[in-house]
């Protein structure tokens, strides 16, 4: 075995003393709470298009985007110019209180981005907020109490949004207990059943049948909620078949379909949502998105059809920062980029280039992951945990790449999503660092 010494990797805590060391005058000083699990330890000082810089200069390729939030890059100049120019007219206006032009501008934009029939529109601040506000919406709309889920999405850290979640470190027993009426089906999981695509979805759709059979009554359920593609259940994506099926039975008894596209959607799987891979005709009853949409402005929102909308009636739901102004302004900005520069396009081009290399890869170096997702939402599940930490940091502190921390029920999943404007040089930067990282693992090079 030979030993490669990390370099850099205490710059980040360097920083950090420092800032806490600047003279406060002897008054109380504020504590940051330890909540936040740290997938780096780095001092960003700036960003721009792929890449972040640290405080002292260094500068990394970003293959996490803000988790998915910065399909248009660190800090495009048309989302810094729109932030500045709303600014400088108004900060906040309350929805409840006034009316203001980018609200009715962006939802008249966005709806020209949304399936047939979905284009009615609620905002909100968070993805999971989002999540939440489609609670209360379908049960509002159907009068029935009960929801269900797919096993490995991740849908939110409240209340509800917790309660729809099924990772145990966001279930923490201590946070019990959580609401009640959610229940928990099969996700179609071909590669973890060793079966096929379409057996995966008959055994899941099996599962479904039941809970509706022996959990739940189909009469008390409003909502089945699902990600197309799982986020942080490891980026796998449902099958065509799949929601063929699961939609046939939400429709032979009144159950609304929902869709969490916080992570896959806006342009982030190839296409401008990622249910849009099952068929270019599926929509779902609502749908909720968040991340991508204001190129790192805190923004979500519920789309639904008008009859299920209509039964939010004023005063139902809502919130001081619901639609606030400069994050709607980022947003305009950013389906400006969108529509500008191919985005979308670039994503499905890209995802295909990225796929396909790390495909080969790991059939080279480490025989048996599974490469999979669509657009630039690749995940590679690893053989093992230990292989998946090893080329987050090897990136890291080798070829300068932030890869998220690994996720999955085993934490052997590497999480692949940079900004959807990246380029193919900057593609094969990330490729090289990846299969700079694949081959030391094969050889047993180790980190320190």
């Amino acid at each position: 075995m030979t030993t490669m010494t990390t370099r850099g990797v205490k710059a980040g805590q360097t920083a950090i003393r420092a800032v806490l060391k600047k003279d406060n005058g002897g008054r109380q000083e504020g504590v940051l709470s330890k909540v936040w699990a740290r997938s780096t330890e780095l001092m960003v000082d700036r960003g721009e298009g792929c890449y972040v810089w640290d405080v002292y200069g260094n500068r990394y390729l970003d293959a996490a985007a803000g988790i998915a939030v910065l399909n248009t890059g660190h800090s495009h100049p048309k989302v810094v110019q729109a932030l500045k120019d709303q600014a400088e007219k108004l900060v906040h206006s309350q929805i409840n209180n006034y009316h203001n032009e980018p609200l009715y501008e962006f939802t008249r934009r966005v709806g020209t981005h949304l399936p047939e029939g979905l284009n009615h529109v609620y905002f909100d601040n968070t993805g999971t907020a989002g999540i939440e506000a489609a609670v209360k919406l379908v049960r509002q709309h159907t009068k029935r109490p009960n929801i269900i889920v797919l096993y490995g999405g991740m849908h939110g850290r409240s209340g509800m949004a917790s309660a729809m979640t099924t990772n145990h470190s966001i279930r923490n027993p201590l946070f019990y207990p959580l609401p009640s009426g959610v229940y928990t089906a099969p996700f179609p999981s071909a590669y973890r059943w060793g079966i096929s695509e379409e057996e995966a979805a008959d055994r899941a759709i099996e599962g479904l049948k039941d809970v509706l059979k022996g959990s739940v009554r189909p009469d008390q359920v409003a909502a089945l909620v699902f990600e197309p593609i799982l986020g942080e259940g490891g980026f796998v994506p449902a099958s065509a078949y799949y929601y063929k099926k699961a939609k046939e039975i939400c429709d032979q008894y009144g159950i609304l379909m929902v869709m969490d596209e916080i992570q896959s959607g806006y342009g982030r799987s190839g296409r401008m949502w990622a249910h849009q891979h099952f068929s270019g005709d599926a929509v779902p009853d609502v749908m909720v998105s968040s991340k991508g949409i204001a190129s790192g402005m805190p923004l979500s929102m519920v789309v639904a059809k008008k009859h299920v909308m209509d039964s939010f009636t004023p005063g139902t739901h809502g919130g001081t920062f619901n639609g606030n102004v400069m994050a709607l302004a980022a947003a305009n900005a950013t389906l400006d980029i969108f529509e500008e520069e191919g985005v979308v396009e670039n994503s499905h081009n890209q995802g295909i280039t990225l796929k396909g290399t790390l495909s080969a890869i790991f059939d080279q170096y480490m025989p048996g992951s599974d490469v999979r997702g669509h657009g630039l939402m690749i995940g590679v599940e690893c053989v093992t945990p230990e292989a998946a930490r090893y080329i987050k940091k090897h990136c890291l502190v080798h070829s300068s790449v932030i890869i998220l921390t690994p996720t999955g029920t085993e934490g052997n999943i590497l999480r692949i999503m940079p900004p959807l404007v990246i380029s193919e040089e900057e593609i094969l930067a990330l490729s090289q660092a990846i299969e700079h990282a694949a081959r030391d693992w094969q050889n047993g090079v180790l980190l320190e």
